[in-house]
């Protein structure tokens, strides 16, 4: 469903209304108290940190050297969901790696379905199996160019055609099965200007949403890879925000979201609402820096409250609200 005028709104409210500072700190204001009064909302949950593509801005082969890629159980998943708090209502079955390499996922999305959780599925579109559909409330496919050269850039052992008629299934199951199929776009500055096409491709497709958001640099700070796609990602500012949305029509049948780069820490979710969990049950930071992230505690061992009051995450969130330096969040995008 179109929603031109929500996305005039929005980018005229982090574009230019948030540069009057009384609106930017009351804007703030209201984001924390609205992430921190329910308690967590959404808790994302890696399967696996194993991967089948090698896309330039993930982080994964950082792994390698240190052995440390597996899936995670199905007895692990039990463990995790049943100690969510009652507040949560989602749970992303995505995380570093492509989801569908696990041979439980399917299981796992089933379980959590039958809990009553809202099921949020992220994948890279080469295994995507349709059995999973009943179990779902959305599926996001990956797709970062609609030109074929670029798209084999970026996403580095892309089966276009596989990815494509995958998306089609998708759509396709609409006709038996009530759930939404979503295109998660990231923008850098070389194929944010193909961006009229995309959007022609995401009505051919008959996609829900399309959700745009910036390349980000999620390499160790400390590594010889983060400098390098360092310059990549500081080409972000030569993102032109403006004609992304202009290009957006009211004809356009699809739905736009868009995360733009702040640069505003106060504005996160993560630690808030939004918890991540990894593949070996760790709650982390967030879905960015996974390879050497901040571990608050694993829920193998401790109760997930006892996790999210412990001072570490309190503190955590504290410096947050009063826009402390968190040397972890110095290249977020968001």
């Amino acid at each position: 469903m179109n929603n031109y005028d929500e996305v005039i709104k929005n980018f005229n409210l982090w574009y230019h209304d948030l540069k009057d500072l009384h609106k930017f700190e009351q804007k703030r204001k209201e984001f924390l108290e609205y992430h921190s009064k329910n308690g967590v909302t959404r808790v994302q949950i890696e399967p696996t940190n194993r991967c089948n593509y090698n896309c330039i801005m993930c982080p994964i082969d950082e792994l390698e050297k240190e052995k440390v890629k597996y899936d995670m159980s199905f007895d692990d998943f039990k463990i995790i969901v049943d100690k969510l708090p009652s507040s949560v209502t989602n749970i992303c079955l995505s995380g570093l790696g492509e989801p569908f390499l696990n041979k439980d996922y399917i299981q796992m999305a089933k379980y959590a379905k039958e809990k009553g959780f809202y099921v949020e599925v992220y994948n890279n579109g080469s295994l995507f199996d349709s059995s999973i559909i009943p179990y779902i409330d959305e599926v996001n496919f990956s797709v970062d160019s609609p030109d074929d050269k670029l798209l084999l850039e970026i996403r580095k052992g892309v089966s276009i055609d596989k990815l494509f008629d995958n998306i089609k299934k998708a759509v396709k199951e609409k006709e038996k099965h009530y759930f939404h199929v979503n295109i998660n776009f990231t923008a850098n500055y070389k194929n944010y200007q193909n961006i009229r096409k995309l959007y022609d491709l995401a009505n051919i497709l008959k996609i829900d949403k399309l959700h745009i958001q910036a390349t980000s640099n999620n390499y160790a700070i400390d590594s010889v890879k983060y400098q390098h796609f360092k310059e990549f990602v500081d080409k972000n500012n030569l993102i032109d925000w403006e004609h992304i949305v202009n290009s957006y029509c009211k004809d356009d049948s699809f739905s736009l979201t868009i995360w733009y780069p702040r640069k505003m820490q106060g504005f996160c979710s993560w630690g808030f609402s939004n918890i991540y969990v990894t593949k070996n049950c760790d709650i982390i930071q967030c879905c960015q820096k996974v390879t050497k992230p901040l571990v608050f505690g694993n829920l193998k061992q401790s109760n997930f409250n006892d996790i999210y009051n412990s001072k570490e995450m309190c503190r955590f969130r504290e410096k947050h609200i009063r826009q402390v330096n968190i040397p972890l969040c110095e290249e977020c995008p968001n």
